[in-house]
């Protein structure tokens, strides 16, 4: 099989080197960069689950996956590290450091929520061998080399001046966005209950993320809403909390 990060990587070098929080609200112009900089983010991690799911297919749907993939990453791949620079100074007071990472609940949640979207349109576990290679077939014909620019989107279009201003000197495409530290959905540990039934009983809205479960550490974030509160790091079952 084809090593797909190995070929995206390879090209990806050439192609990228071509805030604080405040109780004011945030203009509307700001807001819908910051909205577009979390749409592009999404798109980002949503098809490269796809391209990458459907690559581990292998023949010619890998053959397919890899080079619709690395057409996206030339249209796309600009705009996506500047995305990812103003997100995180946007989100840069709502990130903790955990081990060697620094982290954002946030862009976790958004990487998660992204990369469960694909897995759960091409419902891949859920076919046959033949069904599979159609799906992706399917999927990968939709993508033509004229819709795959991001800057298609009127919002994007729209803040893209903008974004690109963000642009970073260097920035490896593969780990964005950077604040989600590649973290995978895990299950919850020892702590997990109690934190999450403490939090359900003062919000109505209550999410708490597993950000890890490696006995005797953990960590968690818990969302009221879509907000992130706040940051437990647990060692032993004793934690920590960061109020964000």
């Amino acid at each position: 099989m084809i090593k797909l990060s190995h070929t995206i990587a390879v090209t990806l070098g050439a192609l990228i080197l071509g805030g604080c929080a405040t109780t004011t609200p945030p203009s509307a112009d700001t807001q819908q960069v910051a909205t577009a900089a979390e749409k592009i983010l999404r798109d980002h991690v949503y098809y490269n689950e796809l391209f990458t799911s459907c690559a581990a297919l292998g023949g010619e749907i890998e053959v397919d996956a890899i080079n619709i993939q690395q057409n996206w990453l030339n249209a796309n791949a600009t705009l996506v590290a500047a995305a990812d620079s103003y997100y995180s100074q946007q989100q840069a007071s709502n990130s903790f450091e955990y081990g060697k990472l620094t982290l954002a609940p946030t862009a976790i949640r958004l990487a998660l929520e992204a990369s469960q979207q694909a897995r759960d349109e091409l419902s891949l576990n859920k076919r046959s061998p033949a069904n599979q290679q159609k799906t992706c077939a399917f999927k990968l014909a939709q993508m033509t080399q004229a819709s795959l620019p991001l800057s298609n989107q009127p919002l994007i279009a729209s803040t893209q001046a903008e974004l690109l201003t963000h642009q970073p000197l260097d920035e490896n495409i593969l780990d964005i966005p950077h604040l989600a530290g590649g973290i995978k959905a895990i299950a919850g540990g020892k702590s997990f209950f109690t934190i999450n039934k403490n939090h359900q009983a003062i919000c109505t809205d209550a999410y708490t993320l597993v950000i890890a479960n490696d006995w005797p550490k953990e960590a968690y974030a818990n969302f009221c809403g879509d907000r992130a509160v706040e940051v437990l790091v647990c060692d032993w079952g004793k934690c920590d909390t960061k109020k964000l």
